[in-house]
């Protein structure tokens, strides 16, 4: 009789251990966050520059082919379907946001904000597009 009562019940988690639980949780929530969001801003800058290659060979294969009378100045913007155009409704828009300069078809192209366009200037002297951003609408 006397070991039944002395027996506790041990059934379930005391409140102590469900709160270190959840604080062990929001302290890997709180790691877990600002990688994700990085590694996110990573993937979205590298697809930016791969747009911004393409949209380059692009305009460099239209100059080369003739199809576009490009004067020394002339600016093209990059379209989403990959495309230039000299105007448009149709601007590809920048979703990342580098840390710093990047190296693309051989040219620094500054860095840019999200919602940039990604435009071409023709410089006649060097028959090629400096490649540069600007903000959008």
């Amino acid at each position: 009789m006397i070991s039944k009562l002395l027996k506790k019940n041990e059934k379930g988690f005391t409140l102590m251990e469900m709160l270190i639980v959840v604080a062990i949780i929001a302290v890997l929530i709180a790691i877990a966050i600002p990688t994700f969001t990085a590694s996110l801003n990573k993937a979205k800058v590298a697809t930016d520059e791969a747009n911004i290659r393409a949209g380059y060979a692009s305009a460099m294969a239209e100059l080369i082919a003739g199809e576009t009378d490009v004067a020394d100045g002339a600016t093209l913007y990059l379209q989403k379907d990959g495309s230039v155009a000299a105007t448009g409704t149709n601007d590809y828009t920048c979703q990342g946001k580098p840390g710093a300069d990047v190296e693309i078809a051989g040219q620094s192209v500054a860095a840019w904000d999200k919602g940039h366009k990604v435009v071409y200037t023709f410089d006649a002297a060097a028959n090629h597009f400096a490649i540069s951003t600007e903000a959008g609408n």
